[in-house]
């Protein structure tokens, strides 16, 4: 049979060309995989950046850095007196902060700062090796720079998404900034516990002064604190804290930036904490009403983000005799109605268990402050009560509860004083105690205080002008922030006399005239109801001058004399000096509207300011953080009384105090406490 070569030939190329097409297809499978491995990676990458990029702040200069501060508030006298907001930083140009405060945090956090990128790329291989073997983020690998991107990126979350993140914010603020910027913004930027963000804030709370003023002992203390500000608080921890503070100076002496001896000597260096007042300052009712005037005027925002300077009417020192009156008037009240008893009345267990939890709660005792203690034991001669506050083992002599006695609601004046301490107090018996200071052995000594405190407020006016120098709105901040000073409503008793005087005065009547100081029974409106005004004294002393019956708040003689001047026009005087919705009817005179102090406050400063009566100030000037004005207070003054009117009430109100009602205080030392 005869073979078909050509047909031979065609089929043994087909067959050759088979191989060839698998080896062609193999190869296209192994590129795309290896375009896939190579380029897909990137491309996600670069979507990843972008997400990423598009969710970080833009650092360009160091002017683009508008950390949130804190608001600060000024007395008159240009003292601070308080910080106002969510975050306690003041930002302080580089220049001011220290060589050695600067060289401190480099020798903690990171030494190689000037030398070397914004990653630390050992470090980060060091922390992922971590974290892979311990399944979660559990360490990083942070320069000052990641630390700068770090507080930037808000909120902060331990994920890897997150750190690529700073990253990108890391690399971004180097390529912008020059490494004395980017230690700038770290340094008042870092938390360092307390409520402390940035070297001013920490300095001002720890120490008590500016960091310019810092020394070595301080600047190694502060510099230890970023790695942990709660585990190193030296107000709680104070022994880890100084165990930081000896590696922060041993490192900075390794680093060539002292000498051994000079780390040594700062290390003995004995520090002193600051007792740094918190939030509210000296005068927590005044600022917290500061707060809520300028969130009302100018939004939360502008609260919210601080830095701004607040210059307040507020004497410091008026408000210090006022804190102190209020506390030692209202104490002194609630004693002489004796003791009401405990907070709680604890089994020795549970009694144990708190002294524990109260234990690292409070490290510090300050005189005069009121704490919570529980009774530990009675001396066997009853003359000392045993009392553990916080870490602290003190003493409550029976001499400091004599007024304890029991308590009696309606019986002014509990005679009965206690002479062994069993009477009052027993083991387990939780109780508030005041730090009075410690003994010679240095036991803390402690007084017996009273829980249901009677409430008082006062406030202080400058006539002249309406500047508030003092305001105390309650026995305790703490307890209630509740101002009583501005929103409680009280009966004003006698203390509306003078302005029924002040109207009677205007229409024509004068001190020497006379009103029958005799019974009297007015008719109410309502048949079979009459009103029969009487006298404290329950004595009636025929014709009295106006003269005597001011002095001597004669109640007959005020109700009188408003019967005969008229309801209306002594409201209508009432209004014009700031008190508004008066009772109309002759109970008026004897203060039975119910009246705010600052409004009766502002009412009596007319009589001493020649007949005007200045709207009440709190705020004085407002600078915003680039230091323009945002507020200025205008007076706003009227003319309620004339001069000569408010000369003579002045005058006869004097009498008041050298022989009538308030005879008591004649004595009492003057001062000028503005």
């Amino acid at each position: 049979m005869p073979i078909n070569n050509k047909s031979n030939k065609s089929a043994n190329r087909n067959n050759s060309n088979k191989p060839k097409k698998g080896k062609n297809k193999l190869a296209k499978i192994i590129i795309s995989v290896l375009f896939i491995l190579i380029f897909a990676p990137i491309i996600i990458f670069a979507v990843l950046y972008y997400l990423l990029a598009s969710s970080v702040p833009n650092i360009i200069s160091l002017k683009d850095y508008h950390p949130k501060e804190v608001n600060y508030v000024y007395s008159s006298s240009g003292k601070l007196v308080g910080y106002l907001g969510s975050v306690n930083r003041e930002v302080v140009p580089f220049s001011d902060i220290p060589l050695q405060v600067r060289e401190a945090f480099l020798a903690a956090e990171d030494k190689n700062f000037y030398n070397q990128g914004p990653l630390d790329y050992k470090a980060i291989a060091r922390a992922f090796i971590v974290n892979l073997l311990a399944g979660h983020i559990v360490e990083g690998g942070s320069t000052i720079t990641q630390q700068v991107a770090k507080t930037l990126l808000v909120p902060y979350e331990r994920s890897y998404i997150w750190k690529l993140r700073e990253a990108i914010l890391a690399y971004r603020i180097a390529d912008s900034l020059s490494k004395n910027d980017i230690l700038d913004i770290y340094l008042n930027q870092i938390y360092l516990g307390n409520n402390a963000y940035g070297i001013q804030a920490a300095s001002l709370t720890y120490f008590g002064v500016p960091v310019w003023k810092l020394n070595l002992a301080q600047a190694a203390m502060l510099g230890g604190l970023p790695q942990a500000p709660s585990f190193l608080d030296p107000y709680i921890h104070f022994k880890d804290a100084k165990r930081r503070q000896k590696y922060v100076l041993n490192q900075m002496a390794n680093d060539g930036f002292i000498t051994k001896a000079q780390a040594e000597t700062a290390y003995n260096t004995k520090l002193v904490l600051h007792n740094f007042f918190r939030y509210y300052g000296v005068a927590p009712y005044y600022l917290a009403y500061i707060k809520q005037d300028i969130i009302n005027k100018y939004g939360r925002r502008v609260y919210k983000e601080g830095g701004l300077r607040i210059y307040a009417a507020l004497s410091a020192r008026a408000q210090r005799y006022a804190d102190e009156a209020v506390k030692t008037g209202l104490t002194k009240l609630s004693h002489e109605y004796g003791y009401t008893g405990p907070l709680k009345k604890l089994s020795y267990g549970e009694m144990q268990n708190k002294i524990n939890e109260e234990k690292s709660l409070i490290n510090y005792l300050y005189k005069g402050g009121i704490y919570k203690g529980f009774v530990t034991g009675i001396s066997k001669n009853g003359q000392t009560a045993f009392v553990s506050v916080g870490r602290f083992r003190g003493v409550l002599p029976v001499s400091n509860m004599k007024w304890a006695s029991h308590f009696q609601r309606y019986v002014y004046f509990a005679y009965r004083t206690v002479s062994n301490a069993g009477e009052v107090l027993k083991p387990g018996y939780e109780i508030l105690v005041k730090f009075d200071g410690y003994a010679n052995n240095r036991t803390p000594v402690f007084s017996l205080e009273e829980k249901d405190v009677i409430e008082g407020a006062l406030i202080s006016i400058e006539p002249q002008n309406g500047f508030v120098r003092a305001m105390v709105g309650g026995y305790s901040f703490r307890q209630t922030q509740f101002n009583r000073a501005l929103y409680a409503k009280r009966q004003t008793g006698s203390a509306f006399k003078p302005i029924v005087y002040a109207e009677a005065l205007t229409v024509g009547y004068t001190p020497s005239s006379i009103i029958n100081n005799t019974p009297v029974i007015y008719p109410t409106g309502v048949p079979g109801k009459y009103y029969k005004p009487h006298n404290f004294s329950r004595r009636f002393t025929g014709p009295t001058t106006l003269l005597i019956g001011l002095a001597h708040s004669i109640d007959v003689v005020a109700v009188k004399l408003l019967q005969k001047v008229g309801v209306d026009k002594v409201a209508h005087l009432a209004n014009e000096m700031g008190i508004h919705h008066v009772v109309k009817n002759l109970t008026m005179a004897l203060g039975s509207s119910s009246v705010r102090l600052i409004d009766l406050t502002d009412a009596y400063t007319a009589f001493a300011n020649g007949g005007k009566e200045c709207k009440p100030v709190f705020i004085v000037k407002i600078l915003t953080p680039g230091g323009k004005s945002l507020y200025d207070y205008k007076p706003e003054c009227k003319q309620v009384l004339s001069p000569q009117v408010a000369f003579v009430l002045t005058n006869m109100l004097e009498r008041v105090i050298t022989n009538g009602t308030g005879v008591t205080i004649s004595n009492i030392r003057k001062i000028t406490p503005y």
